[in-house]
């Protein structure tokens, strides 16, 4: 079936199953994502390098969906109670990114002498790459988790020394600085985020830094233009799949040629959560599959994903809205370098 024919039918299905079937906030079109996932015109391994698996049970179900849609390998944030069980079982699919123990988030230490040693703990487990969230909302239970603050410093120290690299969560929505994040004395605007995380690019410039979510920018890609230009050293992942269709679809020509410009620096993500309390096969599937149509097809129309920051930001939009997914249909060699290419040249490029 050529792509043409491929995306009528995505339009035509659609269509019909939007009449016939309840909505699903991860698959309101009823889509049959197996047969979605027979259909993307990309036949390659792909590798995701940024989600989350927080249980065994919760890791069976998401390897099982990876396998539909040609998930090979990828980078997770799990916790270090489970890092030996999923290695037995999963083997060399999962390399792990080193992560504080946010359960216990309300405990003195958890993100200062806790978090010391558990970098070196994952680093024994044979982990090479350290997660700084940085979120505003941090700030709502922890001043360590600032970017600049004097444990992360201590963190980055340590992570550097042992020869890890740095996944960081630098910023978020232009949606939550408009409405979550709308006291800037507290959070800070949404520029300010970058000025402290440039000072640790130039600090550790020999230092790859993957920064999540598109730099925390996909609204502005000529900012994350400017910060790739300055910093040889910043890579960038495409996880947050709620956001990412959002933004990106609205300008699909320009995020092809972001990524032809960057070619080696974007690497392919999904900041899938699986965990045993939301264990869901359309749930998994759904970021997949909106990800890899909009990088890979020409396809216009809804993604099947309730998107809550469209109400957030305009309440009269219906509470189960979802965003407009529009396709950049990259080349094959484009989505071999995202999907492949990079991620491996990062890594072993570091291990």
């Amino acid at each position: 079936m050529s792509v043409a024919a491929a995306i009528l039918g995505y339009t035509f299905r659609m269509m019909i199953a939007t009449d016939v079937a309840p909505k699903n906030p991860a698959n309101t079109l009823g889509l049959s994502y197996r047969d979605e996932a027979k259909r993307l015109p990309y036949s390659g391994p792909i590798w995701d390098v940024h989600n989350h698996i927080h249980s065994l049970e919760a890791a069976r179900l998401f390897f099982e969906v990876a396998d539909v849609f040609n998930i090979e390998r990828i980078w997770t944030m799990a916790p270090l109670e489970i890092v030996d069980d999923l290695k037995s079982e999963f083997g060399p699919r999962i390399q792990f990114i080193a992560v504080p123990n946010y359960e216990k988030k309300d405990q003195p230490g958890t993100f200062t002498t806790d978090w010391l040693h558990r970098i070196e703990k994952f680093y024994e487990k044979g982990s090479r790459i350290v997660k700084l969230w940085a979120a505003p909302r941090g700030r709502d239970f922890s001043d360590a988790l600032t970017l600049d603050s004097p444990a992360r410093k201590e963190g980055i120290k340590l992570a550097r020394q042992l020869g890890m690299m740095f996944m960081v969560h630098v910023s978020d929505p232009d949606t939550w600085f408009a409405t979550k994040y709308a006291d800037a004395a507290k959070y800070g605007t949404k520029a300010q985020q970058y000025e402290p995380f440039e000072r640790l690019l130039d600090e550790h410039g020999d230092v790859p830094w993957l920064a999540a979510h598109m730099g925390g920018d996909p609204e502005h890609l000529d900012h994350l233009q400017m910060l790739l230009d300055r910093h040889p050293n910043l890579y960038l992942d495409t996880s947050a799949t709620k956001w990412m269709v959002r933004e990106l679809s609205k300008k699909p020509s320009e995020l092809r040629s972001f990524c032809q410009r960057n070619a080696g620096r974007i690497l392919f993500g999904s900041d899938i959560v699986a965990n045993t309390h939301d264990m869901s096969f359309d749930l998994y599937a759904s970021r997949w599959w909106a990800l890899r149509t909009m990088f890979e097809t020409s396809y216009d129309g809804p993604s099947p994903i309730i998107d809550p920051d469209l109400n957030m930001v305009d309440p009269s939009v219906p509470v189960d809205a979802t965003a407009t997914l529009r396709g950049a249909a990259m080349s094959d060699e484009e989505l071999k370098m995202i999907y492949q290419q990079a991620p491996s040249a990062l890594l072993s490029k570091w291990m």
